[in-house]
């Protein structure tokens, strides 16, 4: 299971452990410990990721064992991560594990995307018209995504990073396609 930071705190480990699940958290910097940490780990010269034991103990007494795991920011080589796991996890592990809660943010931009510029508004309430829109607006995002992909591929001309076409150039094309404009 991965959470965002805000699922940072103890009540939320307590649960999710009651249930027996395991979790990747994405930890805040909030004690000196953690500052120390990342020093200790940025001074060494061979490692440039770290794993930490940690316990920590819930208002009803019980304690929880997590690792705090340290990694390198991708964007920017002086900064580090945290995450917190319940599962014992080794350096080369906390990488691959690291790698994964990432592409999950891929997923979350992807709904984002979708939901800002293709899924229609709807008052309705029945959960038919609203999984209509839903599966049209995924629909129409996957012509996006794949008109932009097809685009860079048979253009022999830096793109740029950025999508060529854009989501409500898409959608105006798609409406140009589906309407006849003299109606």
């Amino acid at each position: 299971m991965f959470a965002d930071r805000e699922f940072d705190g103890i009540e939320i480990r307590d649960v999710i452990d009651r249930h027996e699940l395991h979790y990747i958290i994405g930890k805040r910097r909030n004690a000196e410990v953690d500052f120390e940490n990342i020093e200790n780990v940025k001074e060494h010269s061979v490692a440039d990721v770290a794993v930490e034991s940690a316990e920590l103990t819930s208002k009803d007494g019980r304690t929880h064992e997590l690792s705090i795991m340290y990694i390198p920011s991708d964007s920017d080589n002086e900064k580090y991560v945290l995450f917190t796991t319940n599962a014992d996890v080794s350096p080369d592990r906390a990488i691959g594990l690291t790698q994964q809660y990432r592409q999950r943010w891929e997923i979350e931009n992807e709904y984002k995307t979708i939901k800002k510029h293709f899924l229609p508004t709807s008052a309705s309430s029945d959960y038919r018209v609203r999984l209509l829109y839903f599966v049209i607006g995924v629909m129409m995002y996957n012509v996006w995504r794949l008109t932009n992909f097809v685009l860079r591929d048979e253009v022999d001309v830096n793109l740029g990073k950025k999508p060529p076409l854009r989501a409500g150039e898409i959608v105006e094309l798609i409406g140009f396609c589906l309407f006849d404009p003299g109606d």
